[in-house]
């Protein structure tokens, strides 16, 4: 059932973009094809293949050490407030510390010229087998690592020159993967205190943010295809630009810095939007489910998971036939549709968190967490298209026209990759 439940639901998935189309003719199925066989074949390999499968997991393990060094760093400055032991799960003191540390940690990988072999090596891997241009590969690859404003910087000098159906790619692939930072932070509230557990959860958003990678050219180009075969916006171009000579002391400080703006940033969001949905479910709840008398009937309907007409119920209810697609049973259909809405209305980190509370509660099967995990790992929410369009569109200002126009077209692209790559691994799991 559950394999023909994930076919039927990949099948789905691909008539959403196609309908999506910009130019139907134009659609090269090959690299479709090409793309979900990477996918496959990346979930696959990670998963059952034992000795690529240990690569992953001794990388997972080696991230749940290093929340344990985050956690001495956090601790060092804010004390017991730290430890969860004590205190208890305190996320300003135990999960922002894990942004600006992970941030510090990539711009280091940067400055030595690590994170770059990386990226190219995946980049030409690519290229050939997607039919990719240079510069769309390398941001592909880089955003596997890097987040959605970071990665563009990697072909800064090229985007100007850009067809619409490379800067869709890259602005689908910004929104399709996380950045190093964020996914740690994931681990840390998603795992909890346990290490063996953080490592399985690294593992998981590790695998999904490889897999991402080839879903958002999928998608980026079933729904804008290019219609101009003999572009090519590297050819005769001058090389990316090197960054500035600088130490690797600057390098960390100037990451650190940057995850602390992101850290603050996160935390002010995450302020606004809880107090926001509080304050929408008291109306909707203790206001309009009152008066007309359904809360009591939502709350014995769901068996006590929704106790009354919420933000979180509504968004089950519209997003649950995407999650029954993506390989859910239809009785957990609706807790995952509601965190399915929360990550594409709000942003991920409420949907992740809300996860965690499901998972810590048993409320979710094995099989619902990992596809959840999976479905959600991705920056595709209504906020990423502006983050989007201002990044990009401030290293070529004669392509934001264009970047604005094809931008909520752009983010139903990155959901389908994330939703595509969580169907895949469900698909498989019931395979294998």
């Amino acid at each position: 059932m559950h394999t023909l439940q994930a076919l039927i639901g990949m099948l789905f998935l691909i008539g959403v973009a196609y309908a999506a189309s910009t130019n139907r003719k134009a659609i090269n199925w090959r690299i479709v094809g090409a793309g979900l066989l990477i996918q496959s074949a990346l979930f696959v390999l990670i998963t059952y293949v034992p000795a690529i499968n240990g690569v992953f997991s001794a990388v997972g393990t080696g991230f749940a050490k290093l929340l344990s060094f985050a956690g001495e760093g956090a601790g060092f400055v804010f004390g017991d407030l730290a430890n969860p032991a004590k205190f208890g799960f305190i996320f300003a003191f135990i999960v922002l510390p894990v942004i600006v540390f992970f941030s510090a940690l990539t711009a280091l990988l940067y400055h030595l010229g690590i994170l770059q072999r990386v990226v190219a090596g995946m980049a030409w891997f690519m290229k050939r087998t997607m039919k990719l241009s240079g510069p769309e590969s390398l941001t592909v690859a880089g955003n596997i690592f890097l987040g959605q404003t970071e990665a563009p910087l990697l072909i800064r000098p090229y985007i100007r020159h850009m067809t619409k159906s490379e800067l869709a790619c890259v602005m689908v692939a910004g929104m399709s993967t996380l950045a190093g930072g964020v996914l740690a932070a994931y681990v840390s509230f998603l795992g909890g205190a346990d290490t063996a557990e953080q490592a399985r959860f690294a593992t998981m958003l590790l695998t999904a943010s490889f897999m991402n990678a080839p879903a958002a050219v999928v998608f980026a180009k079933i729904m804008f295809p290019e219609d101009d075969a003999e572009h090519e916006s590297g050819q005769d171009r001058h090389e990316a630009d090197e960054p500035e000579d600088s130490t690797f002391i600057s390098a960390i400080v100037g990451g650190a810095f940057d995850g602390a703006k992101m850290a603050t940033a996160i935390a002010t969001i995450l302020i606004a939007i809880v107090s926001l949905i509080a304050m929408i479910n008291f109306v909707l709840k203790d206001g309009l489910g009152d008066a007309i008398g359904v809360n009591a009937l939502i709350a014995s309907t769901t068996g006590g998971v929704f106790d009354g007409l919420t933000l979180q119920y509504l968004f089950g209810q519209v997003f649950r036939v995407f999650a029954f697609m993506m390989g859910v049973s239809w009785a957990e259909s609706l807790q995952v549709g509601s965190l399915i809405g929360q990550k594409i209305v709000l942003n991920e980190f409420i949907a992740y968190l809300d996860l965690a509370k499901l998972k810590e509660a048993g409320a979710l099967s094995p099989q619902a967490i990992l596809i959840s995990t999976f479905a959600l790992s991705s920056f595709s929410n209504f906020g990423s298209v502006g983050i989007s369009v201002a990044g990009i569109g401030a290293l070529a200002p004669n392509k934001q026209k264009i970047l604005a126009q094809i931008g909520m077209r752009a983010l139903l692209a990155a959901v389908m990759a994330g939703f595509m790559t969580a169907t895949i691994a469900g698909l498989w799991l019931s395979v294998l």
